[in-house]
């Protein structure tokens, strides 16, 4: 083992007495003007350093060493091309490992053109051009795809920039430049402008008549493929719909609102310069149609009965906007927005008024009857007539949402409406709001508000409720305080048998007539 190290040791013995080769480069970085500049560079070594030779290279294209390789000690030389860009540039010699820096300073730079606009016609020209003056590097570019050149325009001295200007296709006049590219922060620019033309826009045709009714129409727009044109209508009843703004050959969608009034009305779409007038037609009287009348609760249409709070579907029963209840020394109204609704020729107070339902209070006047013949008036235009079943009672529990099904307008005993969230207590009473309860006790006036008790208007037919399949007590059947003769409220006990859940079916039967148990309510 000992052996083996002496032997390495003297393998490795004279490793160690070897010499480093290390330069010295005098100096590392150069200043120079931007004129042609010739540099020399001295290059020696320490005592004791042992470079036979050394290397020489640029990193850049304007600057030339003089030598590549040579002994030590050596000066050499070296060239700088003269800059002729308007900005500083820096460039690095390779001397062995070292780096000599050299910054050369931006010359002075004077740039002109002659002239520094020009305007074309519409047709364009192939023939463009302006005088550059110049003393350094610079070269030009267009700002626009309608402006071209033959040759790419560049150079280091006086020259001429040719250019060419495609025509334009465009209604409005266009602009543009072509800049010289010099490195200095404001180059001179070359601005070009080119007039347009109305004739390059044509619609397809340059007026229209339209009916009354609510409808899209188009019209077709002709123009270059680059140019962009918008319209505008000058009405609020004719609005553009699609197609505005545009680019090239395109076409305007518009809308006509419905022309409700009884005369003619003129209103135009200008595109541009153009203008596209359009000549919409007075509507005809529009006829008034009665489709069905249902229960304003459960929308059922087999029968009515006096007192009920009827909805009555069709069309042009009233006004386009809703117009609701009115009272008038104390009684509903029995004409709203223009419209009235007759049983049997006696005018119903009237709830709301709106053109595709209405709704009414079937008068009192029925009781006793079999059947009625009911009619819609708008505007003093009569709907059809239709004939309609009469029995004394319809009961149908008003739902929260409108829809005839689902969680019933019911308020818990402490006045606040039931939920799922608010559920009614077993043994707590609660009220249930529904129509179709038929004749009262004492008889209730058409259109009367009823007031707070006494006295109270109850019910002539005795109602039962079942909560969940399970009779509830009844402890009160008439009409509601407060509000139109024909709304009933009936106040039941929540039985103790009932089951809890978030929809529990409730069923009300007046009399013999049984009602639809689509509504629930809440228990717990």
């Amino acid at each position: 083992m000992r052996l083996v190290a002496v032997v390495a040791f003297l393998f490795a013995a004279p490793l160690f007495g070897q010499g480093t080769c290390t330069l010295l480069v005098t100096p590392t970085s150069f200043s120079i003007p931007a004129a042609g500049y010739t540099g020399t560079i001295a290059v020696t070594q320490p005592t004791g350093s042992t470079c036979d030779s050394f290397a020489v290279s640029t990193q850049a294209i304007w600057l030339h060493a003089s030598t590549v390789g040579d002994s030590v000690p050596k000066t050499f030389t070296f060239i700088a091309d003269a800059n002729q860009g308007a900005t500083s540039r820096t460039g690095v010699i390779r001397v062995g490992l070292q780096n000599v820096t050299i910054t050369q300073d931006a010359a002075v730079c004077n740039f002109g053109i002659d002239p520094k606009s020009q305007n074309f016609g519409i047709e364009g020209s192939s023939l463009g051009s302006f005088k550059v003056t110049a003393n350094c590097q610079w070269s030009a570019f267009q700002s626009a795809g309608w402006i071209s050149f033959p040759l790419r325009p560049q150079g280091s001295s006086d020259g001429t920039v040719a250019f060419g200007v495609d025509r334009n296709t465009c209604v409005a006049g266009r602009s543009g430049a072509i800049t010289l590219a010099t490195g200095l922060p404001t180059p001179p620019i070359f601005a070009i402008t080119q007039d347009g033309s109305q004739d390059n826009l044509a619609l397809s045709a340059t007026s229209a008549t339209a009916p009354s009714d609510a409808k899209d129409y188009r019209i077709t727009v002709t123009t270059g493929d680059s140019c962009d044109w918008s319209a505008f209508s000058d009405v609020t009843w004719m609005t553009i719909s699609n197609g505005s703004p545009g680019k090239g050959n395109g076409g305007i969608v518009y809308h006509l609102l419905e022309n409700k009034f009884p005369a003619p009305r003129v209103g135009s779409l200008h595109v541009g310069a153009l203008t596209y007038t359009v000549t919409q037609q007075a509507p005809p009287p529009p006829p008034v149609v009665l489709s069905s009348v249902a229960n304003a609760a459960s929308y059922f249409t087999d029968s009515i009965s006096p007192g009920e709070i009827v909805t009555l579907f069709g069309s042009n029963l009233g006004p386009g906007s809703i117009v609701t209840l009115q009272v008038k020394d104390g009684v509903v109204t029995n004409n709203l927005g223009g419209t009235q609704v007759f049983f049997d020729d006696v005018a119903a107070p009237m709830i709301y008024s709106l053109a595709g339902q209405v709704s009414a209070v079937v008068p009192y006047t029925l009781a006793g009857k079999t059947s009625t013949k009911v009619q819609v008036q708008y505007q003093g235009v009569a709907s059809n007539t239709k004939s309609v079943l009469v029995q004394d009672a319809t009961p149908a529990i008003f739902s929260i949402d409108a829809s005839g099904g689902g969680p019933g307008a019911i308020l818990n005993q402490d006045f606040t409406l039931n939920s799922s969230a608010n559920p009614a207590l077993r043994g707590s009473v609660i009220a249930i709001y529904l129509t179709g309860g038929g004749v009262t006790t004492p008889a209730a006036a058409d259109g009367s508000v009823t007031a707070a008790p006494p006295p109270l208007f109850l019910l002539a037919q005795t109602p039962t409720v079942t909560i969940g399949g399970v009779n509830a007590v009844v402890k009160y059947a008439g009409a509601a305080p407060g509000s139109v003769a024909g709304l009933t409220q009936i106040n039941v006990e929540v039985p103790a048998g009932a089951p809890a859940g978030i929809a529990v079916a409730v069923a009300i039967k007046i009399g013999s007539f049984q009602g639809s148990p689509a509504v629930t309510v809440s228990v717990k």
